[in-house]
């Protein structure tokens, strides 16, 4: 028996963003006074300031006297046209049926960020944003094939064609994977797949327009050739003020990757599970913004040829002539020598590949007073291997002193108790610990629980609570972190308990 579905999917996002900023004129005003004229050694204008400004908390009325609202008009949109055809039994086997689905699709998508055109200028202090818009369409077909050659083994396979056309040119790619299930007895599963991936680069990453904005950077090239006995954080250079100059890459290709997984599944009974399973993920081509700060450290190793430990650097290599040309240092002045800029957009890295383990249970315990069941599940990383560059070094993501801030091991866990339509869930998370600022330590393990309490009036009207944070746990101070916020923002945030009650009904259809 054939199926078959049709379906067109469109969506559209607006929004009106606003926030304030400083305008910099008003700004230098306020905090400077009239220019008094050019200093004639470094070229900088002089000002005869109060200081007492600069120690004085500003009233209300102050700050809104120097600040101006600016005002995003963002949108996005997509559309999409897909047609599946799928046989649960497209011939009988000895073994049992064989299975059989295709898929075609095509779609296009953009978005558009209708930034303040005043933000695209040197209107407001220490900013000047990009402005970003693009479209792309997409085509793709494929089909996907379940095969049970023998009572205890099945085999899987499927194929498909993507096609992205964007900024003037196509990007195309065949995908496929298979797969083997082999079921001794009724408890075990052993399983193993093997799967390529492709992925066109987001479209911000492509058509982001230029813009700038001032930030800090350790100057490592001037630390090590001028103050080589003290340590990077207390170098007169550290956290020198420098212009990030950033903008998208339309010659940007597309990510690929290959995945492989093999592990079992053991199940004495509907109520208990517990699965092992090896990962090993490799990606090529994958698309990151450039870090300034290990554009500047690679820029210090290529101009002295040795790391801060002593390691030769190949000056040759390709990583060397892309940072320093990266890094841009005042000619002449009283800064002469020191960064004034760095340029940065998003990259193709080379290889990237990462193996690890993933272990999951689940098992559930029916009472009189209710079904009470228990999820827990770990990953453990054995490596994270990084090459920026074709030629470069590989670097192990997961060493301390590797530049990235990345656990080995992330964990979870979660208790459900469900009794005429009562739902209640704890839940928490572990994550395993993390390289310090100085990357010379770690920092400790950190947990992080929430609680959900639901009640289903009927089979489609459900109400909830559910509180986040709910031991009001801070993020993980790191002592070695000398800005603001003092942690690891990419891992922690500063929300603390907050609480959400949602109301849900369905209008038709089956149950929630």
């Amino acid at each position: 028996v054939w199926d078959y579905e049709l379906s067109f999917n469109y969506s559209r996002y607006k929004s009106v963003v606003r926030w304030p900023q400083i305008v910099n004129s008003k700004a230098i005003a306020y905090y400077l006074g009239p220019q008094l004229g050019v200093d004639a050694d470094s070229g900088y204008p002089i000002f005869n300031a109060n200081p007492a400004r600069l120690y004085t908390a500003l009233t209300t009325a102050q700050y809104d006297s120097i600040s101006a609202d600016t005002v995003y008009h963002p949108e996005s949109w997509t559309s999409n046209l897909q047609a599946t055809l799928t046989n649960t039994e497209l011939f009988q086997l000895p073994a049992g049926p064989v299975g059989f689905a295709a898929v075609a699709e095509y779609g296009k998508q953009g978005y558009d960020l209708n930034p303040d055109p005043l933000a695209l200028t040197d209107y407001y202090f220490s900013w000047k944003d990009s402005d970003g818009a693009g479209k792309r369409s997409h085509a793709a077909v494929g089909g996907e094939v379940r095969v049970p050659l023998l009572d205890f083994l099945t085999v899987t396979g499927a194929g498909r064609y993507d096609t992205f056309g964007f900024a003037g040119r196509d990007v195309s790619k065949f995908t496929y994977n298979g797969g083997v299930e082999v079921r001794p007895n009724d408890m075990v599963l052993l399983r193993a797949a093997y799967g390529t991936a492709f992925r066109a680069p987001d479209l911000h990453y492509v058509f982001t327009g230029p813009g700038n904005v001032s930030s800090g950077v350790d100057d490592y090239y001037l630390c090590r050739t001028e103050e080589p006995n003290e340590d990077i954080g207390d170098c007169s250079y550290s956290d020198s003020g420098v212009v990030v100059n950033r903008t998208g890459n339309r010659d940007l290709k597309a990510e690929t990757g290959r995945t492989f997984t093999a592990g079992f599944v053991f199940s004495p009974s509907p109520r208990f599970q517990l699965s092992v399973d090896y990962f090993q993920v490799t990606l090529n081509n994958q698309v990151d913004d450039l870090s300034i700060d290990q554009v500047a450290e690679d820029e210090a190793d290529c101009r002295i040829g040795t790391t801060a430990n002593g390691a030769p650097v190949n000056v040759t290599s390709p990583t060397c002539i892309d940072a320093i040309a990266r890094v841009n240092r005042f000619a002449s002045g009283g800064l002469a020598g020191q960064i004034s800029s760095i340029r940065v957009n998003p990259i193709n890295i080379a290889r990237e590949k990462t193996n690890g383990l993933d272990i999951a249970f689940r098992g559930s315990l029916p009472t009189s007073f209710g079904t009470f069941t228990l999820s827990l599940s770990h990953s453990h990383v054995f490596n994270h291997k990084f090459q920026q560059y074709p030629g470069d070094p590989v670097i192990e993501k997961l060493a301390v002193d590797s530049g990235y801030y990345i656990p080995r091991d992330k964990s979870s866990a979660s208790l459900n108790w469900e009794k005429d339509g009562w739902h209640w869930t704890i839940s928490g998370t572990r994550l395993g610990k993390l390289p310090n600022f100085d990357e010379d330590a770690f920092l400790k393990a950190s947990y992080l629980f929430n609680t959900t309490l639901q009640y289903d009036f009927t089979d489609h009207l459900q109400a909830s609570l559910t509180i986040r944070n709910l031991f009001d746990t801070m993020p993980v101070k790191d002592p070695t972190w000398s800005s603001y916020p003092y942690y690891n923002a990419s891992w922690f945030d500063s929300i603390g308990r907050s609480g959400f009650l949602q109301l849900t009904y369905k209008l038709g259809g089956s149950a929630l």
